[in-house]
């Protein structure tokens, strides 16, 4: 008998994944202040730390194989992409029932933003308040030239902004200083130094197989939330589940150009400038010659051009 009470008054075990070097190791303090503020929660952590890019596409893998229904992500944007790829199999989620549970704890979780109503860390844990979400779908190359699949839920960048979370990548003493300074002057200084190292790409870009531009560009991104790069915004009304595509391109310029362009990024205003367009569309082909600037989805680099989007209606629950 006393067995018995003692597995129902058990508090369930629930699946995490944690990136703790997520917002430039921000995330590991993030992680000791959750940890303390779910002392008395009625729930205990199955923690499953990442330790290499890529890491947390197995380990969602692993839940769902085990039949684990609900998934709780602490980390950034990067690693809920990661967790999303690895619970999506052509188009479909594995497993009908999955949840994910997002604990934004990275330097910028353009994802939350959608959710202005969103709970604090530990209420989310447990919570049965879901949104049903819209998932968008890039099929691109990857390094060796293969055609790959990716799914996200914030945005897409090819351009500029691709490029400049290359050279934020990049593993050189002046980026290694800069991380360990600060992430965000370190992102800053990426940026900066990419404007004058990227010029422009020509590119045809098919809107819904209707509408057909064919521009030179500094940069395209598709997006289900406006917001990206921690502060910067294009100003667009979106939602998780509009069931559309959010297009803004900006067309070639200069460098000192661009670099005029950062601030109206920040206020929201940039589609009231000269070189910049919006579009909104259900798929969005990108294609030319010779294109070797980066694709990114969620902050990550994963490819190549010629890049297919498409969008895959109220597919995910997702808890905020």
């Amino acid at each position: 008998m006393g067995g018995l009470i003692a597995a129902l008054t058990q508090k369930p075990e629930l699946f995490f994944i944690t990136n703790l070097l997520a917002g430039g190791g921000k995330a590991r303090k993030r992680w000791r202040v959750f940890i303390e503020e779910s002392k008395n929660r009625e729930f205990r952590i199955n923690c499953h730390p990442t330790e290499y890019p890529g890491h947390a596409i197995e380990l969602a893998k692993q839940a769902v194989d085990k039949g684990i229904k609900r998934i709780v992500v602490f980390g950034g944007d990067g690693t809920l992409n990661e967790v999303l790829n690895g619970i999506i199999q052509d188009d479909r989620l594995i497993d009908p029932e999955i949840q994910l549970v997002f604990l934004g704890a990275g330097s910028s979780c353009d994802v939350e933003k959608l959710f202005p109503d969103r709970l604090r860390l530990p209420e989310r844990v447990l919570s049965e308040k879901s949104y049903v979400v819209d998932v968008a779908k890039v099929i691109c190359n990857d390094p060796s030239g293969n055609q790959i699949a990716r799914y996200f839920l914030a945005n897409s960048s090819v351009g500029v902004i691709s490029q400049s979370i290359v050279a934020f990548n990049r593993k050189t003493v002046i980026m290694s200083f800069l991380k360990r300074l600060n992430i965000d002057v370190a992102a800053l200084f990426a940026g900066f130094r990419n404007v004058f190292q990227f010029g422009n790409f020509s590119a045809d870009v098919t809107i819904d197989q209707t509408e057909h531009l064919s521009r030179s560009l500094k940069n395209l991104t598709v997006f289900k939330c406006s917001y990206f790069g921690g502060g910067m915004n294009y100003g667009v009304p979106s939602a998780c589940d509009d069931g559309k595509l959010h297009i803004a391109l900006i067309n070639k310029m200069g460098r000192i150009k661009t670099l005029s362009y950062i601030p109206s990024l920040y206020s929201g205003s940039v589609f009231k400038k000269a070189n910049a367009e919006y579009h909104q569309g259900y798929t969005i082909k990108l294609s030319g010659e010779n294109l070797t600037v980066a694709v990114e989805t969620d902050g990550e680099i994963i490819g190549t051009p010629p890049c297919e989007y498409s969008i895959l209606p109220k597919m995910l629950h997702l808890v905020l």
